[in-house]
């Protein structure tokens, strides 16, 4: 623990020091009425045009599953169309990382070198990826801790250079496709042990995903609150869930207990901290229609309030319930509010920056069913509109607390350092915050709007002008 609460906290020393000189604050508000009122502020209003566009956006929405590693039971590497998936509309993969052939040996350097080349593919076609790495496809896993945290040693670097690309890392290593059930060798001890570990290796602003509510009980039993899920020198801030056989049954095949008063404990315990978490994952079959279900899982309103109620980012469409959910009518809503969806509400803008100071008012409301789960800038731009020039304003706002259903304020009050004299446009920007990512306008937001997305750069237009003297 105290390796990774120092590496927690040298990581947090930045951020404390670009939030302490931003000149924004953000008021969240859960409805048109809630919150405080905003400063008074005048200037030109723009009122925005939702958009019912169903478009692709980073690390959520629907997502295939793909063997990213070596074939099952073959020592050759899988076959994989990495390339082709962004022209599908897809944003994100399960990238499944065979070591089954390794339960009783290192990872042969050959192999690690074709995994790296393998991320440098997601990079170039403009995705990103959610790894597991397993040792048996079905059956019972044999290999002990020593094994797997020799394994987590020689992957650290791949796993460190490749993080901008890594959405959420799933636990794996642990039982058949890497769910943590069936296994030997291995204590609840070796089990904290190993998501420990891996908090270390990854950086802090990665999370590590668990099926098991029991699982997660090992980590935080009661529990955590929202302080806990971003203080960095909590495990808090470092779970996510999947759930791989979301709907199936009663119990969704062990996520939950399988009985209650169990059950329901562990689902109450569970939403309680899902709007902090990547929540993704799959199902194990197809869900009927037929049969009780007490949660009211067999109905089309009654599987949306499921995915709602545990801030759903996103699950795979590649088998399960997809057919029946097209027949229901309910697939695109279910493609469009997956993870977040963000849109312009209003922005409030004067004329002229008196004083060479921008102050501003920009109103977001998220209609998806979670918060972006990873940390990401929120930036105001300045393009001249006579030679294009760009400037652009860091704005204090984290867009992981910008949750499921609720209007965020941005009260915006900054000076003009640098920025020449002239007319400017504003627009929103949202990009990766990985250096080698942030100025790819696939990895930046796109807000739900009528004519404010820019695919070229990967600005959202606000539509105002303001003239700096």
């Amino acid at each position: 623990m105290s390796r990774f609460a120092a590496v927690s906290l040298r990581l947090l020393l930045p951020l404390l020091a670009l939030l302490a000189a931003c000149g924004t604050q953000t008021q969240e508000e859960t409805g048109p009425s809630a919150g405080s009122s905003p400063s008074p502020l005048s200037g030109r209003t723009v009122t925005y045009t939702p958009s019912n566009e169903i478009f692709p956006n980073p690390e959520r929405g629907f997502r295939p599953g793909r063997q990213m590693g070596q074939s099952i039971g073959s020592t050759s590497m899988a076959g994989i169309d990495i390339e082709g998936m962004r022209a599908q509309g897809y944003t994100l993969f399960q990238g499944y990382i065979s070591l089954q052939n390794y339960q009783h040996s290192d990872i042969p350097g050959w192999y690690l070198d074709e995994l790296d080349r393998r991320f440098e593919r997601v990079r170039n076609a403009g995705l990103k990826v959610t790894p597991r790495f397993w040792y048996t496809w079905g059956g019972t896993t044999t290999a002990d801790r020593s094994r797997i945290f020799r394994h987590i040693e020689q992957l650290a670097p791949l796993l460190r250079k490749n993080a901008d690309v890594i959405a959420a890392f799933q636990a794996g290593f642990v039982g058949p496709w890497g769910e943590w059930h069936d296994y030997a060798n291995l204590s609840n001890d070796d089990l904290r042990a190993i998501v420990y570990r891996l908090a270390e290796v990854l950086p802090q602003n990665r999370k590590i995903q668990l099926r098991y509510v029991h699982t997660l009980r090992l980590f935080v039993p009661q529990g955590f609150s929202e302080a806990q899920a971003f203080d960095p020198n909590h495990i808090a801030s470092r779970l996510g869930h999947h759930n791989d056989c979301f709907m199936v049954n009663q119990s969704d095949a062990g996520t939950y207990a399988w009985d209650n008063p169990q059950r329901d404990i562990d689902r109450n315990y569970l939403q309680s901290m899902t709007r902090y978490m990547p929540v993704g994952g799959e199902m194990c079959g197809d869900v009927p229609e037929a049969g009780y279900d007490p949660y009211d899982r067999r109905s089309p309103q009654g599987q949306l309030a499921e995915l709602a109620r545990f801030n759903w980012s996103f699950i795979a469409n590649d088998f399960g319930n997809i057919d029946r959910w097209r027949q229901w009518g309910i697939y695109g809503t279910i493609e469009s509010r997956l993870g977040y969806r963000l849109a312009l509400v209003e922005s409030v803008v004067p004329e002229v920056a008196e004083g060479r100071r921008l102050r501003a008012r920009i109103t977001l409301r998220n209609e998806g069913w979670a918060a972006p789960f990873n940390p990401r800038p929120v930036r105001l731009v300045l393009r001249n509109t006579q030679g294009g020039q760009v400037y652009s304003l860091n704005l204090e706002a984290d867009v992981r607390r910008w949750y499921a259903g609720t209007t965020q304020t941005l009260q915006i009050d900054q000076p003009l350092s640098g920025v020449p004299a002239g007319s400017y446009e504003l627009l929103l920007h949202l990009p990766d915050p990985a250096p080698s990512l942030e100025r790819r306008p696939e990895y930046a937001i796109r807000l739900a709007n009528q004519g404010v997305w820019e695919a070229s750069t990967g600005y959202n237009r606000l539509n105002q002008t303001i003239r700096v003297p």
